[in-house]
């Protein structure tokens, strides 16, 4: 059977949706555009395809690959596919406000698209990022055609990749993993940024085998993974699901965000600092993280709980004040209407410091029972959870709130910080 059919869609829509570093040099674009014989001026190459991935990794890997030839004609081929830009559904203003509706997408009837329909499907097979290069105005200098060529190869080989039969040896199945990796590696930042794109959606497979391999490519990768993989935390993954009369669904990755926990964790203690830059610095304008922001925050904390270093410790504790968690009546979202659900708010206020506890309970240094005792105080039934961390920090055992503060008291724990 093929080894990852069942992500290959998202895999390759999303493995370069974010535009790679700019690699380009500083050549000056050429004055004419050259066209191709079978490419009169003005019109556009309209593909139909129904499987963007494959499209991706087969036709637009050769045609990105023809760049680097030395007719003009076949330079300007490939350039027709995206330009000029299409007619897109909507526009917006500069504060994202609708302008105009040209026309209704998706089509009504897939089959029978219109013009402006069928142009705009055929310009979405391509990512936007290649598209934006193709449109630059130094689109054939010999480094950006260089750069769009590689792409083609990175794609083409992604492509195989996940297409390729599953090995039945496990060390056979790592080599290959391992083989893939090096190669896109090769190509320098932009190799590295479409790995690491792709072994975070490998993270969604529900293989385990899968997964440890990913894992495994994005630690050796390092450094370069760990801004992405946190920002991971912030999008979440939807993975695709075969059902049992053949046909696929979209559902939640339950284990995505405990896998991405993992492999950051893995790295090393490097993700701590990024971890931090990430909680500091995604408050509004009053210093605060208000609605289900903490469900994503909870992410960062478990990592930071996980690494205990005590130099993250006021960052941790900083939570306590800045975390505003607020959940809204469901039914009422539905109807566009933000309605606050006071239970369900107490419940996930309740969870989040739960996770908090958690965290600290990772740490070894006595400042840390000053949050947990702040917990505590907070709502007695987080007596277990602040009892269990207290004992995990110090190695002592209190049962009482007093019996805490006094332990404080002895450790020289400055109650204001």
């Amino acid at each position: 059977m093929k080894k990852h059919a069942w992500i290959l869609a998202l895999a390759l829509i999303a493995g370069c949706a974010n535009p790679p570093p700019d690699n380009r040099d500083s050549t000056p674009p050429a004055n004419n555009t050259p066209r191709g014989p079978e490419d009169p001026p003005g019109v556009r190459v309209v593909v139909e395809a129904n499987d963007v991935a494959e499209f991706r990794g087969t036709r637009m890997a050769q045609l990105l690959q023809s760049l680097d030839s030395n007719d003009p004609a076949k330079w300007a081929h490939v350039r027709r596919h995206v330009h000029p830009r299409p007619l897109p559904p909507r526009e917006y203003d500069a504060q994202g406000r609708l302008v105009r509706e040209n026309y209704k997408w998706p089509p009504q009837d897939p089959a029978k698209p219109g013009e402006a329909q069928r142009a705009w499907r055929s310009y979405r097979l391509w990512p936007e990022f290649i598209a934006g290069l193709l449109h630059g105005d130094d689109w054939n200098t010999p480094a950006v055609r260089a750069r769009l060529a590689n792409f083609g190869r990175m794609y083409e080989l992604t492509w195989k990749f996940q297409t390729a039969r599953l090995y039945s040896s496990a060390t056979r199945e790592s080599e290959h993993w391992r083989t893939y990796a090096e190669t896109m590696l090769a190509y320098g930042a932009d190799g590295e940024s479409m790995l690491v794109s792709n072994m975070i959606l490998a993270l969604t497979n529900p293989s385990e085998d899968v997964v440890r391999n990913a894992q495994s490519v994005l630690v050796n990768v390092g450094e370069g993974a760990i801004e992405p993989l946190c920002a991971a935390l912030w999008v979440g993954f939807r993975q695709a699901a075969v059902l049992d009369d053949g046909t696929f669904t979209v559902q939640p990755n339950a284990n995505f965000n405990k896998y991405v926990v993992e492999a950051l964790y893995r790295i090393g203690p490097r993700a701590a600092s990024q971890a931090v830059f990430e909680l500091e610095n995604s408050l509004d304008d009053d210093g605060q993280a208000k609605g289900t922001a903490w469900r994503f925050r909870k992410h960062f904390i478990d990592l930071l709980g996980r690494f205990g270093l005590a130099t993250t410790l006021r960052t941790l504790e900083a939570e306590l004040d800045r975390v505003k968690v607020i959940e809204y009546d469901e039914a009422a979202l539905r109807r566009g209407q933000r309605v606050v659900d006071q239970e369900a708010t107490d419940t996930a206020a309740f969870v989040f410091r739960e996770q908090l506890l958690l965290a600290l309970s990772g740490f070894r240094t006595p400042e840390a029972l000053r949050p947990v005792i702040r917990i505590w105080q907070m709502d007695s039934d987080h007596a277990d959870g602040a009892a269990r961390a207290i004992q995990r920090i110090t190695g002592d055992i209190v049962t009482t709130l007093d019996g805490a503060r006094a332990l404080a008291r002895r450790y020289g724990v400055d109650k204001e910080g």
